[in-house]
């Protein structure tokens, strides 16, 4: 491998997690909760209908995830086979894209990009990618955002890029001479800038997630990223007004709320107790579930605006997992903060990575201002992963000290480790689904439309029956969270 190679290793790093994760999701059959409730509707609708009802829904406005589900059934029926496949495609996608972004050189920036591609598959915040109803447009969103960022960091030719090549262009300089260098802008719309405009528009039909594009794509071009330039960002105002228009135009709303149920503190509230709570103040809910978002990326706390762990430490029940959580990512943010500042001022790359790193994190976090879940960290955790990629391969580049290089090795392993905490939910949410159709099948059934859709789901499931996770080994519930109490019974007894 010369100097200039890209290393395969982080990309076979994230093949690997594929391939592991694989494994235990194709035991995961449909959920009747989630499932049959999105894909009912259009599956069961003509074209015309389905159609219609995509895109005069009201408040969850996502016409292209309706007339997707409706594409795929009318594609595979209910072949659960083909919708497990599409939803490991999208994370394998995912992955490799993060890897893409890095662009490893070396065995050192090697390492640094395993560790945030392991970083991003063990993150909590990154459960939602298994998640299929049928479809995950939580992962396809998400990799449209990352193509984004691809696109805006991709180099523009030689002779575009003028003052930025030039050694020792960093920091602020480098950030004017990208305001100044606009020349380089007839290069980029010859490159296919009204892309960004319709990665927009589709992003954004298809999951609020969407919107992030927006803000991304301007801060960007506002520092000098080569492959964007002033049609993009037009691109992408044209594509976030086009989407207005739209929903504007065709939604019918019953009515917004400005509180919905989410944690608060030391508890879940619901919406009409914050209404009363906060009145006509909802910006101060708001910045809480924002800050919280933001905090449970790089703290692992809170957790869905619930502050769990501070909680369990002064009732004195501390579970060892939140030891495992907090500790973790308070080790890596420090690692972060430092190795950013250390690696000052960085190469071109790298600072291009801790700008859409930065973003995804921030803008990533206000889109929990209504209310605060795990998976809306999913943008912001991405970012998190990039900007451990640039302080890790600051850090090991140069080592000055060899408890340095022990502090990454820990840092590595450790996430290599919660990463199988992923592997374990998902054992608890492929027997949670079983359930659903099984002990739950009268309560949740009970909720929904009688059709022979619902029954036919209902067979797929239960064709195969998941291992129980409940007699997993016990320092499995010791190490990582679980779903499940672990049966105390032997294995061959009744749980």
């Amino acid at each position: 491998m010369t100097e200039k190679t890209l290393s395969r290793a982080p990309f076979l790093w994230a093949l690997g997690y594929v391939g592991l994760f694989g494994m235990v999701f194709s035991t995961i059959a449909w959920s009747l909760g989630d499932t049959y409730s999105h894909l009912a509707r259009p599956a069961l609708a003509s074209w015309t209908q389905a159609v219609a009802d995509a895109f005069t829904s009201g408040r969850e406005y996502r016409p292209l995830f309706d007339l997707a589900i409706k594409t795929s059934y009318e594609t595979a029926g209910t072949w659960l086979p083909f919708y497990q496949a599409l939803v490991m495609l999208l994370f394998a996608a995912l992955l490799l894209l993060v890897v893409w972004l890095c662009r490893p050189v070396g065995p050192r920036r090697a390492l640094a990009a395993c560790i945030a591609v392991s970083c991003v598959s063990a993150l909590h915040t990154s459960r939602i990618l298994f998640g299929f109803w049928p479809l995950n447009h939580y992962a396809a969103v998400m990799v449209l955002v990352l193509i984004v960022i691809a696109l805006a960091l991709r180099p523009v030719p030689r002779g575009a890029d003028l003052a930025r090549s030039a050694d020792g262009d960093r920091g602020a300089d480098l950030v004017r001479s990208a305001r100044k260098d606009r020349g380089a802008d007839l290069v980029r719309s010859a490159r296919g800038d009204w892309l960004f405009g319709l990665l927009a528009l589709v992003a954004m039909l298809g999951l609020e997630l969407g919107a992030l594009i927006v803000p991304l794509s301007i801060v960007l071009w506002w520092f000098g990223a080569p492959g964007i330039g002033r049609r993009g960002v037009l691109a992408v105002a044209a594509g976030a007004a086009a989407y207005l228009v739209i929903r504007l135009t065709f939604a019918e709303y019953s009515g917004e709320s400005l509180y919905a149920d989410t944690g608060f503190i030391f508890q879940t509230v619901d919406a009409a107790s914050l209404r009363a709570r906060f009145g006509s103040s909802p910006w101060v809910l708001w910045i809480y579930n924002a800050g919280s978002t933001l905090l449970t990326i790089v703290a692992s706390e809170p957790r869905e605006g619930v502050f769990s762990f501070v909680e369990s430490l002064l009732a004195h029940d501390m579970e060892s997992w939140r030891w495992f959580h907090v500790g973790l990512s308070a080790l890596t943010t420090l690692v972060i903060a430092g190795g950013l500042v250390r690696g000052w001022p960085w190469q071109e790359r790298d600072r291009l990575l801790v700008v859409a790193g930065c973003a995804l994190l921030v803008f990533g976090s206000a889109l929990g201002f209504l209310y605060t879940r795990d998976r809306i960290g999913l943008a912001g955790g991405i970012g998190y992963a990039l900007l451990l990629y640039v302080a890790c391969a600051s850090w090991l580049e140069k080592p000055r000290h060899s408890i340095v290089t022990a502090v990454i090795a820990l840092v590595a392993a450790a996430w290599v480790i919660r990463s199988g905490e992923t592997f374990f939910q998902l054992r608890d949410l492929a027997w949670d689904y079983r359930t659903e159709w099984t002990e739950r099948f009268e309560e949740l059934g009970a909720r929904q439309e009688q059709t022979a859709l619902l029954y036919q789901l209902r067979a797929a499931a239960l064709a195969k029956t998941p291992a129980d996770p409940r007699r997993d080994p016990a320092w499995t519930y010791f190490l990582f969270e679980r779903r499940f109490r672990r049966s105390q019974t032997s294995p061959g007894g009744t749980p």
